[in-house]
């Protein structure tokens, strides 16, 4: 099978220093985005939408720095985590703490490449080539160097959309466990708050 270097399927980007266009607080014209964070980024591979920031911009952002539809944002610090945008968080500001991969949709499907990147065998890899003492961080170019393996187009659909289904059912399991903890903690308190009477 055809293996092609990522930077050869995509452009690769860092997101923004977020203080470089930051609005001040006397600024007249402030330009409003979403923002990816840390925290909105699940290992799983989905981003909780509860967790975006509100970016307050100084000026109207070039595309460079926002995540778009179709393309791959993955996280510079382990564990390495890679998410396909659909439409629902095109236009958010990606900070400088991720990479996006601005797929070749013609070549590759970014789902079944985002599925590929969160593979045991990638990530391992992205570890033996990222750099830092106390967090090791990804580089670009040890980015733009890893090598996807090309099937066709149908065979990337039918991986990518079985990865789709994989993440939600994660994500639902995710959200019954969140649920289920809040339950026992309600029932636990009243429990003692009945003891306590």
């Amino acid at each position: 099978m055809l293996k092609i270097p990522i930077g050869e399927l995509s452009e690769v980007m860092v997101g923004l220093v977020l203080k470089r266009k930051e609005a001040e607080i006397d600024q007249g014209k402030i330009y409003h985005y979403r923002s990816l964070t840390m925290k909105s980024f699940n290992s799983e591979g989905w981003i909780d939408q509860n967790y975006l920031d509100t970016f307050e911009g100084s000026e109207h952002l070039s595309d460079r720095y926002l995540c778009l539809e179709n393309d791959v944002v993955i996280k510079l610090t382990p564990p390495y985590t890679a998410v396909g945008i659909d439409k629902d968080l095109s236009g958010c500001v990606v900070p400088s703490q991720f990479a996006i991969v601005r797929c070749n949709t013609k070549i590759v499907n970014p789902y079944y490449l985002s599925l590929y990147l969160n593979s045991t065998r990638v990530k391992k890899l992205i570890s033996l080539g990222a750099t830092g003492i106390t967090v090791p961080m990804l580089k670009t170019g040890t980015l733009r160097n890893i090598e996807v393996p090309i099937p066709t187009a149908e065979k990337q659909y039918k991986v990518a959309e079985i990865g789709k289904l994989v993440v939600q059912e994660r994500h639902l399991l995710y959200k019954l466990i969140s649920a289920k903890e809040k339950y026992y903690e309600a029932l636990t308190e009243a429990l003692t708050m009945e003891e306590e009477k």
